[in-house]
């Protein structure tokens, strides 16, 4: 713990992990390296065994979960609900790391004993910074189906939402990932039959998962996912560098811009927790979209003020369309029809 003087208060923060900000692509090795997996999507304990090796030397690494129309869907606090539509589930843990390595892990196959062999514990560590992209859904998921309570994370699209704020931008709707790397001129990966990953062929993609809405439950499940899977990871490390340095540009305390981050997207991934499912199945999901300043405003003020000084707070959260919530979501815009297939409500 340390005191660090800023604008005039005393601020009390944690030591910040080094690793999130020493970060340069390529630059680190290990002393004795562990062995590796061989493979891109981990399906055995014996592969699992090999990657929580290797991740026992990382202080920071970049996280991300694919599954069937992802939120709380058909659980709620570890019990599945006769009563909804079969939907939610995790499949899939992306995981990356500052050497340019990505894997999936299965969870559709390995289920529950995944988390208790050790993600369970790297996900709630605030000693291993997770790097997420708009982690509201994820962690919607894993309370509700696992218990999980992800800490020690960074989200880049909320460090993007406070740059904005801090340069006097509109902030009424978030950016998605690929609209980032792309506007920091950052190399994303490809995928087999769709070329670079782009806005534009991400949406092609989502919309094959609209199509198929069990693709990520099955198994095997095609190369060009999981490669799209893994390679949505990749460039997440280098993203949150550049932007987190941003940040500390603006604020002039590398610290509490540290702080800031940790708080925020804290309070940020748990927004969908209390809510109802927010999966397009259940609702308007394009809604997702809206920043709402005003709820994360309100979980931030229950931070003490030695952690999140009050003025910071209103630096970032401090707008008039901040002083009331956004209205709810709409109604789906899909349907489950005979053949358990998710197909669009017809335009009115």
């Amino acid at each position: 713990i340390i005191s660090v003087d800023f604008e005039g208060a005393k601020v009390i923060l944690p030591l910040m992990n080094p690793g999130a900000a020493a970060f340069v692509p390529g630059s680190y090795a290990y002393a004795s390296e562990p062995q590796l997996p061989t493979v891109q999507i981990i399906s055995t304990e014996e592969d699992l065994h090999k990657l929580l090796s290797w991740l026992g030397h990382e202080s920071i690494i970049s996280v991300d979960f694919e599954g069937a129309d992802l939120s709380k869907g058909a659980w709620r606090n570890g019990e599945k609900l006769g009563s909804h539509v079969d939907h939610g589930r995790i499949c899939l843990m992306q995981i990356g790391t500052r050497q340019g390595f990505a894997v999936a892990v299965d969870i559709m196959m390995l289920g529950a004993r995944a988390f208790e062999l050790g993600l369970a514990m790297i996900l709630e560590s605030d000693r291993v910074v997770k790097v997420v992209h708009d982690f509201r859904q994820d962690a919607d998921a894993l309370k509700h189906q696992y218990g999980i309570e992800p800490r020690g994370i960074f989200d880049c699209q909320l460090c993007n939402v406070f740059l904005r704020r801090l340069d006097n931008f509109r902030t009424n709707y978030v950016l998605g990932s690929s609209k980032l790397l792309s506007s920091y001129r950052i190399q994303q990966g490809s995928v087999a039959g769709y070329g670079v990953v782009t806005q534009e062929q991400k949406q092609r993609i989502h919309t094959r998962f609209s199509q198929d809405r069990h693709l990520w439950e099955r198994r095997p499940l095609p190369a060009d996912m999981v490669q799209y899977a893994v390679e949505d990871v990749k460039p997440m490390l280098q993203l949150q560098q550049i932007m987190f340095q941003e940040l500390v540009q603006k604020l002039g305390n590398q610290q509490v811009a540290w702080q800031l981050m940790l708080e925020g997207s804290q309070a940020y991934a748990a927004d969908f927790l209390d809510l109802e499912c927010r999966c397009r199945l259940c609702c308007d999901a394009a809604a997702n979209a809206r920043f709402d300043g005003f709820r994360l405003k309100q979980r931030l003020q229950a931070v003490p003020p030695q952690r999140l000084p009050p003025h910071l707070l209103s630096r970032v959260l401090g707008r008039e369309e901040d002083q009331e919530p956004l209205t709810a979501p709409g109604p789906s815009c899909f349907y489950v029809n005979s053949m358990d297939e998710s197909v669009p409500l017809p335009i009115q």
